[in-house]
């Protein structure tokens, strides 16, 4: 689809039709989403595929009521963590991209990055990491429309409960879920303010 089509068409769609999707399906988009950029090509985001039906019955408790039915008819429900620990994310890059990675980027990756990411502060720290996590977000939900899926980003839920219910590692912090699948509502473009008010020339 043509970009700007693609863009104009997405919109947030909270009702789905109870198709579910194959972990096969969500992985394709995953696959073509992170592509998006990062900062320092460091990708600290990690995700959840909540597939089992055990695990989507409890991802509900999470959740407000309004966001809980939504997840419990989409075709699939993504949660995307971002990863507080920087310094083993820069060992993984430098392990998983041995054979792809040159010499020299290798050197900054494991003689520059550690160093810099021990002078964040814990704001800069989780600045970094929503600021990834958004961008990689926005291109899940991009992606998921050009394969004609509707999605909805969800923030109302329970940090600290959906660690506990997902059983996933410490050093990942919950940030935002995504519904994904078919639905016969096609969403609603909602209002954006004028670019001139928002806007400055110097």
């Amino acid at each position: 689809m043509e970009f700007s089509t693609l863009n104009k068409s997405r919109h947030a769609v909270k009702t789905f039709d109870g198709t579910r999707l194959s972990v096969s399906e969500v992985k394709d988009i995953l696959l073509e989403a992170t592509l998006a950029p990062s900062a320092h090509n460091i990708q600290p985001w990690h995700f959840v595929i909540v597939d089992s039906d055990e695990k989507r019955a409890a991802l509900s408790t999470t959740m407000h009521a309004k966001n809980a039915a939504q997840h419990e008819s989409a075709g699939s429900t993504l949660v995307i963590f971002s990863d507080i620990d920087l310094k083993a994310r820069v060992a993984d890059l430098l392990e998983i991209g041995d054979d792809v990675l040159q010499e020299a980027e290798k050197s900054v990756i494991r003689e520059r990055y550690p160093a810099m990411f021990d002078q964040f502060s814990d704001v800069q720290l989780s600045d970094y990491l929503a600021l990834n996590t958004g961008i990689v977000a926005q291109n899940i939900v991009l992606t998921a429309n050009n394969r004609g899926l509707k999605t909805n980003i969800i923030l109302g839920f329970d940090k600290e409960k959906i660690k506990s219910v997902l059983a996933i590692e410490p050093r990942f912090r919950p940030e935002l879920i995504i519904t994904l699948g078919h639905s016969a509502d096609s969403g609603v473009a909602s209002y954006r303010l004028p670019v001139d008010d928002i806007t400055d020339v110097l």
